[in-house]
């Protein structure tokens, strides 16, 4: 039996004293006595009772205090941990917690997290193939304007392919004109070689016809650049300049030095001759020309010495005759070539 107990059987009446002593297994007959000490002694306990209650409940009051104080104290420390923190005293709290409210997070992140990336995805996707697009796109357009920029300056440079013809095949020989056109040779040569490297990144019809005219073209290009060589070259053979105009005041010493000096460069400058197949006859009659020219030359200075007038003068006639066939000859090979290539120019049109 406790005190609690005891208190009870002590506050009930005598009547159910027995009863609850029964109850709480006493034997039913036991007497209970009650004296001044006992009725005294209980009247301490019962007190020292209370005040035990009194403090239990004041105890437990501090110690709610207690644990209010520790948890402020918690948080106040948690805020100076947070501005200082130390490695070494760091203790976590409510780790089940922070785990729970980081995959909430994580829970209601993924309903619109993973539509997000599948808008970027689509809109980079997009965007790629669209910016791909339009710069090949762009690049096409700039590749066809460079094309046409390219085939209309080629074009318009073979149109003046003709003229350049017929300054070559003249008669009349201008080192001037001859000068100028060779320079602008140059350039269509240069254009024709552009508009080549061009069209090998290009997808025409028909380019096998436009390669062959292509190559025609620059056939006639490379036989004009020999025939203006060609032209310059004889321009400085058996060139006499009035000096077989003879009379008697003719100085023989002289003239012969000056044929002699006409005679080796002429022979220079036919033996640099460009090989042109149009003009392989003419070639070999400048050849015989020479030859025939050497011995006139001589001749025609030993008839002098000897004062034979007549003979002199048959002579220089040779050597003009000489000059005029190999001249003559040239003219026509001249007057072949340009109708030749006049044909073939009529006949390949414009580039495409």
């Amino acid at each position: 039996m406790n005190i609690r107990d005891y208190l009870f059987i002590r506050k009930a009446k005598s009547s159910n004293k027995i009863k609850i002593l029964d109850v709480l297994g006493f034997e039913a007959d036991t007497t209970i006595i009650q004296t001044p000490d006992i009725i005294k002694e209980l009247d301490n306990l019962r007190i020292t009772n209370e005040f035990e209650m009194v403090d239990e409940e004041i105890e437990s009051i501090e110690i709610g205090r207690e644990l209010v104080t520790t948890k402020e104290n918690i948080f106040d420390t948690r805020e100076i941990e947070e501005s200082n923190p130390d490695t070494q005293t760091f203790v976590p709290l409510n780790i089940t917690s922070q785990i729970k409210k980081i995959w909430t997070d994580l829970e209601m992140r993924r309903q619109w997290v993973v539509p997000t990336l599948l808008v970027v995805a689509t809109v980079s996707i997009i965007s790629f193939v669209s910016v791909f697009f339009i710069n090949m796109r762009n690049n096409n357009i700039q590749n066809e304007t460079i094309s046409v920029s390219i085939t209309e300056n080629t074009n318009n440079n073979i149109g003046q392919i003709p003229q350049l013809l017929d300054v070559a095949t003249n008669p009349f020989y201008s080192r001037y004109d001859v000068s100028n056109a060779s320079a602008n040779l140059q350039i269509i040569e240069t254009s024709l070689l552009q508009y080549q490297e061009n069209l090998e990144n290009r997808d025409i019809p028909d380019s096998e016809t436009v390669f062959a005219s292509l190559d025609k073209l620059f056939n006639i290009v490379n036989k004009l650049d020999a025939l203006f060589t060609y032209r310059i070259m004889h321009s400085e053979i058996l060139i006499y300049d009035g000096i077989l105009q003879i009379d008697e005041n003719t100085n023989i010493d002289t003239l012969a030095a000056e044929l002699s000096l006409i005679g080796a460069k002429s022979n220079l400058n036919g033996e640099t001759l460009p090989d042109l197949e149009e003009f392989r006859e003419h070639k070999e009659l400048v050849n015989s020309a020479l030859t025939t020219a050497q011995d006139l030359h001589g001749r025609l200075v030993a008839s002098l010495r000897n004062n034979e007038n007549e003979v002199a003068l048959t002579l220089i006639s040779a050597i003009e005759l000489n000059k005029e066939t190999e001249t003559a000859f040239f003219n026509s090979s001249l007057k072949i070539f340009n109708d030749n290539y006049s044909k073939i120019l009529e006949n390949l049109g414009s580039l495409p």
